[in-house]
């Protein structure tokens, strides 16, 4: 390391300001979040229980999770576009108090014995509609209340809070589905309660960006959302993150389906699988405690490069083996360093985009990230019964290796080096880049 670089590195250590558990708006978003989070696995744990006990079918059983999905996706670009024309913390407490709505509308309907399948559906696709605006809403919410150079740190955390979801969600989900059918529903319905309630407390202003003014009306969502595709398209780090991220997602996905129905044939009992997920949640949950300082010293395009070979290397020898702790270690090498990936970009993106596109950059990555995604476990299935359980593993793990391509034969991705040397965000010194973004036309 040349002592310039290491200089700086200090000089960014003692100017990078309070530790972020001492940020109180920081906190209030990240904690509220989190409660939020864990509720809200405790009721996609409990969807499918609900939907086969009302109509005996397994395949109506996993409608809910579809509808879910599909609210995720249908309206996420326009919602990034109102996100940057509304103010941030408005666009969160009125989601919230939305998902609070509609998760305690199932739980007096599964009280007084009304509930139907219906209903399950589309509570399920309105909260993931309602999720699809608070994203891009917190994204802009978290670079107005972290200094840049603590950015890394901030997505690293909220990383976690998604693995702890998944180790604690589905016990405690099944525990009071036991108890009452309808009590999961009515404390998810109080997580986004108390998320509401506390995202009222912050203090740093987040009103609408100063051009919202101008951007014309409803009219103008869709040449609104064309600048948030441009912006992206324009940066070639992001770029070659979206079509990573768009063939990887696909892949993974149907990898995920295609595995547990090959161990489910092969005998293998489902407690046994649920523990394959509750070591990928371990690996991440320790991923995202190391990500900041991964992040910190890993170039931020070898680290992409990484995280991607990471995924090809830990699922390429699932195919040819059903052993639940070989599957277990491979996957935890699998997924170990997803979070600082993800952290990465999440940081990248923040801190490069001006205000008034932060709602409509981060719907357009996400939205390109999901796109295929809805296809993948009916080609998964379909792949399953032509080709087998291992020939179907391999194709979907090869096309997790082939994801990596963008990220390979990219200049921009292997040439972006640490947080401290991103294009026009030199943190922690007196000294200045010039940006290599030319300004966004509308």
């Amino acid at each position: 390391m040349t002592l310039e670089r290491l200089l700086r590195r200090r000089r960014t250590d003692r100017q990078a300001g309070p530790s972020l558990w001492r940020n109180r708006d920081y906190m209030l978003l990240w904690t509220g979040q989190t409660v939020s989070t864990l509720g809200s696995s405790m009721s996609f744990f409990v969807f499918p229980l609900i939907g086969l006990a009302l109509t005996g079918s397994p395949a109506k059983a996993a409608l809910a999770g579809g509808a879910f999905s599909l609210g995720q996706l249908v309206l996420r670009l326009p919602a990034g576009v109102l996100v940057d024309r509304w103010s941030r913390s408005r666009v969160m407490v009125v989601s919230n108090l939305a998902g609070s709505v509609l998760y305690a509308s199932l739980a007096v309907a599964q009280l007084v014995g009304a509930l139907t399948l219906a209903q399950l559906v589309v509570v399920a696709f309105l909260t993931g509609v309602a999720g699809s605006f608070f994203a891009p809403a917190e994204q802009a919410a978290v670079k107005a209340v972290v200094p840049t150079e603590q950015l890394p740190t901030a997505f690293s955390q909220n990383q976690a809070r998604g693995h702890v979801a998944v180790l604690v969600g589905p016990p405690v989900g099944g525990a009071l589905f036991g108890l009452r059918v309808w009590a999961p529903f009515l404390v998810d319905a109080l997580t986004y309660l108390v998320s509401a309630v506390g995202l009222t407390r912050l203090r740093t202003p987040m009103p609408a960006p100063p051009a919202a003014e101008e951007s014309g009306g409803v009219a103008g969502v869709w040449r609104d959302t064309r600048e948030g595709f441009v912006f992206l398209w324009g940066q070639g780090f992001l770029r070659a993150i979206l079509a990573f991220a768009c063939l990887a997602n696909f892949a993974v996905n149907g990898l995920f389906l295609v595995l547990t129905l090959k161990l489910l044939q092969a005998g293998v009992s489902p407690v046994s699988i649920g523990l394959i997920d509750t070591i990928g949640a371990v690996a991440g949950l320790a991923g995202s405690v190391v990500a900041p300082a991964v992040i910190r010293r890993v170039p931020s395009g070898m680290l992409s490069i990484g995280t991607g070979l990471l995924l090809a290397a830990g699922f390429v020898p699932m195919a040819f083996t059903d052993s639940v702790p070989v599957i277990g270690l491979l996957l935890a090498v699998a997924l170990v360093g997803n979070p600082a990936g993800n952290a990465c970009v999440s940081s990248y993106l923040a801190a490069t985009t001006p205000d008034r596109l932060q709602g409509r950059a981060m719907a357009a990555l996400t939205f390109s990230a999901m796109l295929f995604m809805p296809l993948a476990p009916v080609l998964g299935g379909a792949a399953l019964a032509a080709f087998g359980g291992r020939t179907a593993m391999l194709v979907a793990a090869g096309l997790t290796a082939l994801s990596v391509a963008p990220l390979l034969v990219s200049r921009e991705v292997r040439r972006l080096s640490t947080p401290d040397r991103w294009p026009g965000h030199v943190v922690g010194t007196e000294a200045t880049v010039e940006p290599v973004l030319a300004p966004v036309q509308g």
